[in-house]
C-alpha cells in the first residue's frame, strides 16, 4: 500500500460541513491554506470514522500520517503540502499532530464519563483548528481565548446533530455519561426516530454548558486584529447562536437540525455589526 493508499474515499467536502470553511470573508490566499489543513484534517478523520476499518487497521494509518508530518522519509501528499504552509507562514506542526490525536481517540474510544473527559477530547478534536487559523493570520495568541471555546461548543453541538447517525453506524457516543445516566436514558433510545423526555432533558443540560462556551467565546470576540478573520469567526459564532437555539427547540433524533438558507444570510449580516 502506497502511503497515499492509505486514506479511503471522502465522506464529505468543504462546503456539506455544518459550518463555513474558509468562506470568501477571508482573503484568496488565506482560504487555499485553510483549504489544505481542512483536507489534511477531513482524510485522517475519514479514517477515524470509517465503519469498514478496524481500529488497529485506523490506528496503523494514522500513524502513517503522523510520521509524515515528523519525518521526511514517509511521505504522503496532503500532508506535503501542509507542512510547506506551515513552513512558509512559521507554523508549529503541534495543530495537525494534537488533530491526530484525537482521531486515534475516536478509533479506540466509544463513550465519555462526563463533561471533562469530553472537553479534553474537544482540545485535540476541534482546538487546534482554530489556533491553526489565527496563527496563519499571525494574531496575538490571546485570541486563543476566542478560538478555543467556540471551537469547543462547535464540535458538542456537532455531536448532537449527529448523535443518532454516530450511535447507530459506529457505536461511538459522545453525550457524556454523567448526564445520561442522571436522567436514566438508555443508549438504545438513540436509535428512535424521536426523542425521548428524558433523552431530552439530559440534552438541554449538556446544551446548557454549551451555551457557557459560546457565551465565553462572545466576551473576547473583538480581540481580534485582521478585520476578515473577525468577520469570519463573528459569522460562525452567529451561527454556533443559531444552531444551539435550534437544537433546544426542534429533535435531533427525528431529522438533522441545521440551518436554512435565510438562517445563514441572517448570522452572515450580523457578522458586519
Amino acid at each position: 500500500m502506497t502511503l497515499d493508499l492509505i486514506e479511503i474515499n471522502p465522506t464529505k467536502n468543504y462546503k456539506e460541513e455544518n459550518f463555513p470553511v474558509a468562506s470568501w470573508l477571508l482573503s484568496k490566499k488565506v482560504r487555499s491554506q485553510v483549504l489544505t489543513f481542512y483536507k489534511f484534517a477531513r482524510a485522517a478523520d475519514d479514517i477515524a470514522d470509517s465503519p469498514k476499518l478496524s481500529p488497529q487497521e485506523k490506528i496503523k494509518r494514522l500513524n502513517m500520517f503522523e510520521k509524515a508530518i515528523e519525518s521526511n522519509k514517509s511521505k504522503i501528499s496532503k500532508v506535503e503540502t501542509l507542512k510547506k504552509i506551515c513552513f512558509q507562514n512559521k507554523i508549529k506542526v503541534d495543530h495537525a499532530l494534537n488533530l491526530l490525536k484525537a482521531f486515534k481517540q475516536d478509533a479506540t474510544k466509544k463513550r465519555y464519563k462526563n463533561w471533562n473527559e469530553l472537553i479534553n477530547y474537544c482540545r485535540y478534536s476541534a482546538v487546534p483548528v482554530g489556533r491553526f487559523v489565527i496563527d496563519l493570520h499571525k494574531e496575538d495568541k490571546i485570541s486563543y481565548k476566542y478560538s478555543d471555546p467556540l471551537c469547543i461548543a462547535l464540535q458538542i453541538l456537532n455531536h448532537i446533530q449527529d448523535c443518532k447517525e454516530d450511535y447507530k453506524k459506529i457505536n461511538r457516543v459522545y453525550l457524556p455519561e454523567s448526564f445520561l445516566n442522571k436522567y436514566e436514558v438508555k443508549l438504545s433510545q438513540l436509535n428512535k426516530d424521536y426523542i425521548d423526555k428524558n433523552l431530552r432533558l439530559a440534552i438541554d443540560e449538556i446544551l446548557l454548558h454549551t451555551e457557557k462556551l459560546i457565551k465565553q467565546a462572545d466576551k473576547f470576540k473583538k480581540i481580534m486584529k485582521n478585520k476578515k478573520l473577525s468577520n469570519e469567526t463573528t459569522f460562525i459564532l452567529e451561527i454556533a447562536k443559531k444552531l444551539h437555539k435550534l437544537l433546544k427547540e426542534k429533535d435531533p433524533l427525528g431529522k438533522k437540525v441545521v440551518l436554512n438558507k435565510l438562517d445563514y444570510i441572517k448570522c452572515f449580516a450580523k457578522s458586519f455589526l
